[in-house]
């Protein structure tokens, strides 16, 4: 592990690039070795596939190749309903903005002739996760040196940056899935509210304009993944810390500072509630009861959210309904990383501002002001995410979608750094630490890639 404490920091992002080029060429080849046509055959049965007349030449037969091994599991909803939109019910649990934006590219492609191939939304899939991807360990180094300034802030940005890279989220970060799509609007969302916080407590204009913007990334990471709306309780903490604030002494800056904050709020609200209005009027609102199709029982709900109902009804989720013996195996998997959410937003959620944290370097390890602060907001999404797969969701699922929450790569980095915050004076604890980052990136390394091997054979778990 020396080789990530010895951080070319002056030159962070090429660095980053020549990682993610050499990690992501490593799961592509064990993605195209892996033998047969998978578990399930469901990819073959697309049109695109069995349709190989307008293939030629190397690359586009590489590239088709690709496409196959990575449209798995959820990626065949969201290329199938980027090719002819959202028509079943159960398409809805499937992001309707991603699949529409990987439409958008296509029609853009086939109309100026760019990319004239049947399988053109797969393989755009594709490329837009492995750019998202790659920018979104950009954005969580410029995060994480917001929250740690200085040298050794960019030595842990730079980690956890690599430790992005490297999730074991794996091959559902390369296919054409929204998770990587959910990380760079997350990450930006959380960059911008960082950068949007002020020292002195009294906010200026362009740091209220900051957190606006804030609000929209985290309305459309929302709109990519459901679990972005919990996003939204870092706008919430916000706004009642504002309120606090007024109600000690009023002024105009802290009253802008609360219209931001409720605009920002409103805008992540709207990245739920936009899509679920677009379903309720497709299969609701221009449909009555003498139709040869009747509108289903979720469009008579208080609340009509078709996201509720088809993960309710088509994946059993509820409380406590995924506990039972048989997919035991399933809570053993999720359980290590699990274990690294809670811990890690456990950590944050007791971490001082200003501290210097003693370290085997020969600087100490400051943190900022706000780091304490930004740290918590940032752990209890994390936490809730957590909390919810474990009682009421597929609970392996976990794995993937940890990839969109910063503060586990955060303390990870701080272990691998031998800066261990929660215990700034144990020596022990330091080396303790060391050890347990050191096992934390084997474990990533080695579940991503047999989940490489797994993936692209459709082979459960996913």
């Amino acid at each position: 592990m020396s080789w990530l404490t010895r951080t070319p920091i002056y030159h962070p992002y090429q660095s980053l690039i020549s990682i993610f080029v050499l990690w992501k060429a490593f799961l592509l080849l064990l993605a195209i070795l892996t033998p047969g046509p998978g578990y399930d055959t469901s990819t073959t049965l697309a049109q695109w596939y069995r349709d190989s007349s307008d293939i030629k030449g190397l690359f586009p037969t590489f590239l088709r190749q690709v496409s196959t091994r990575l449209t798995r599991w959820d990626a065949i909803y969201f290329t199938e309903a980027a090719r002819r939109g959202h028509v079943f019910e159960q398409e809805w649990a499937f992001s309707y903005v991603f699949s529409k934006f990987i439409n958008l590219l296509a029609a853009a492609s086939e109309r100026t002739g760019a990319f004239p191939y049947e399988f053109k939304e797969s393989a755009l899939g594709v490329a837009v996760a492995h750019v998202a991807h790659a920018t979104s360990a950009a954005v969580l180094h410029g995060l994480a040196c917001t929250i740690f300034p200085g040298i050794q802030g960019r030595k842990l940005a730079f980690i956890a940056a690599c430790l992005h890279i490297l999730s074991p989220a794996g091959l559902f970060l390369s296919a054409p899935n929204a998770e990587s799509t959910h990380s760079l609007l997350s990450f930006t969302g959380a960059l911008l509210f960082a950068r949007s916080l002020s020292v002195s407590g009294i906010s200026t204009s362009i740091q209220d304009g900051l957190l606006v913007l804030a609000g929209i990334m985290y309305g459309l990471s929302t709109a990519a993944r459901g679990n972005g709306l919990l996003n939204g309780v870092i706008l919430l903490e916000e706004a009642f810390r504002v309120l606090y604030s007024i109600a000690q002494d009023f002024s105009f800056a802290k009253f802008r500072r609360l219209a931001a904050v409720g605009l920002a709020g409103i805008c992540a609200g709207l990245g739920f509630i936009l899509p679920q209005y677009i379903a309720y009027q497709q299969f609701c609102a221009n449909r009555t009861l003498t139709d040869e199709w009747p509108s289903r029982e979720w469009c008579y709900r208080a609340i009509p959210s078709i996201y509720s109902f088809v993960q309710e009804h088509y994946w059993d989720n509820g409380f406590l309904r995924y506990w039972n013996l048989s997919n035991l195996p399933l809570f053993a998997l999720a359980s290590p990383v699990l274990a690294i959410l809670v811990y890690s937003s456990v950590w944050a959620l007791n971490v001082e501002s200003g501290l210097k944290i003693p370290s085997t370097t020969p600087q100490d390890f400051p943190t900022g002001q706000l780091t304490g602060r930004l740290l918590r907001s940032l752990a209890i999404p994390q936490i809730i995410l957590a909390v919810v797969l474990f009682f009421c969701n597929h609970v392996q699922i976990i794995i993937r979608l940890s990839s969109g929450y910063p503060v586990w790569y955060i303390w990870v980095a701080t272990l691998i750094l031998d800066c261990y915050p929660a215990y700034p004076s144990a020596r022990k604890k330091h080396l303790e630490g060391r050890g347990c980052g050191q096992a934390i990136v084997q474990y990533m390394v080695i579940y991503a890639a047999v989940q490489g091997v797994l993936f692209a054979s459709f082979l459960p778990p996913a």
